[in-house]
């Protein structure tokens, strides 16, 4: 999903980080907030509203030497950012990769700081993005706190939950595997990390920000044509329905997954949110289809919102 921070000009300076670092909620990392952030509602991490800035925590199922790869120059041009600087730090004891970067988004400039770190199974991207004009106010600032990361010792199991805004409930196929950043994932297995080529994988999460869904068939439409390991899709059910009373949209379409060349069908469903959107998607090979669409509808019609 891509996300949009809304934008407010401000001129305030900011101070070096100081504050303690607090566990972020849904991850195992804890971070000092940069001066002025505040805990988000929208994803794990901060954000500060009024300089367009934000830190989010990702932690990715899959070895951190495979993800530090992808962090070279060649790679990152290939999903638009350029590379300012990358150096190797030793964050709370561990090696973690330092960069700056540079991207374009929504008519200007951003700039990001972002550690990358991990092990053997499980890799962490924590990313400070802030608009390049506000560099002198605020980068500091974030790089900073970056590299105030520190992370929990092994224990009990985390609870997928923790931050967000909704429940879903696993089916008879599909089981509470984990998540990344603010996407809750169900897989038949119950584990991340890659699956077999038939395995169905069920993912819900929100929106970070507000959009137009004055035409919500237009939306759901569009929003499936952009699912990245789809191509070719062409839609065989759609229409709206209802969530816990809430008027959403369904379709089902099947394309072609652009690593394999294997048939796949999407289920999908978008619910309006009052900070965007939910967005619900089911992907399984479509030879499966037919026993999974409707673990896929059951998993969807169990959403139900929560307090944070």
């Amino acid at each position: 999903m891509r996300f949009i921070i809304p934008i407010v000009v401000t001129l305030l300076q900011v101070s070096p980080v100081s504050a303690q670092a607090t566990r972020v909620a849904g991850t195992s990392v804890a971070l000092a907030a940069p001066p002025g952030f505040a805990a988000s509602t929208r994803f794990p991490g901060f954000e500060r509203a009024d300089l367009q800035s934000s830190v989010m925590v990702t932690e990715i199922p899959g070895p951190v030497s495979e993800l530090s790869r992808g962090m070279t120059a060649a790679n990152l041009a290939t999903r638009g950012m350029t590379l300012i600087s990358s150096t190797k730090q030793v964050v709370d004891g561990r090696p973690v990769l330092l960069l700056k970067v540079s991207q374009p988004a929504n008519g200007m400039t951003v700039h990001k700081w972002m550690i990358v770190s991990g092990d053997a199974k499980t890799s962490v991207m924590i990313v400070g993005t802030f608009p390049k004009e506000h560099e002198s106010q605020i980068g500091d600032a974030i790089k900073e706190s970056l590299l105030t990361a520190r992370w929990a010792a092994a224990g009990a199991p985390p609870d997928h939950f923790e931050g967000l805004s909704f429940r879903v409930s696993p089916t008879t196929s599909l089981k509470i595997a984990g998540r990344m950043s603010n996407m809750l994932m169900l897989t038949e297995s119950g584990q991340m990390g890659p699956q077999g080529p038939n395995a169905a994988l069920f993912m819900v999460g929100t929106s970070l920000a507000p959009v137009d869904l004055s035409d919500l068939k237009a939306f759901a439409i569009t929003r499936a044509s952009q699912t990245k390991q789809l191509k070719g899709l062409r839609i065989s059910e759609q229409g709206a329905t209802a969530i816990a009373n809430e008027t959403a949209y369904e379709l089902v379409a099947e394309g072609t997954d652009v690593a394999t060349g294997r048939l796949v069908t999407l289920y999908q469903l978008v619910l309006p949110d009052p900070q965007g959107y939910v967005l619900m998607q089911g992907l399984v090979a479509s030879t499966r289809a037919a026993t999974m669409l409707p673990e896929f509808r059951r998993a969807a019609q169990s959403f139900r919102r929560t307090a944070r």
